[in-house]
């Protein structure tokens, strides 16, 4: 064997020993209590994933508010621009062409 292998093996036969010189009730205990507090721990890591997926969902809600407002506003303005074009071209259609004028003017 290799001095490493001794080395863990002394290390593990003294660790053995010293369990065996543990007051029986820590033994207990331990194997009571261990699985509760490890529930309590796994309890409050989901709790708090819980709670920041319900954060995610109302910041999702108020996206979506101010995303209707943005699509309100923007089809307001393609309403505006549509009217302005509209009168734009008829403006252009009605017009006096401007060979017309000149052909009148005196001179």
């Amino acid at each position: 064997m290799t001095p490493e292998q001794i080395a863990a093996l002394t290390a593990i036969s003294a660790t053995v020993s010293k369990v065996g010189t543990w007051p029986i009730g820590s033994i207990i205990a331990a194997v009571v209590f261990g699985p509760w507090i490890v529930l309590w721990l796994v309890s409050r890591s989901m709790e708090k994933r819980h709670e920041a997926a319900l954060k995610m969902y109302e910041n999702n809600v108020k996206l979506v508010k101010n995303y209707e407002k943005v699509a309100s506003e923007q089809a307001d303005t393609i309403r505006l621009s549509t009217a302005a074009t509209t009168e734009l071209v008829t403006y252009l259609k009605n017009r006096t062409p401007c060979h017309e004028i000149m052909a009148k003017r005196p001179g």
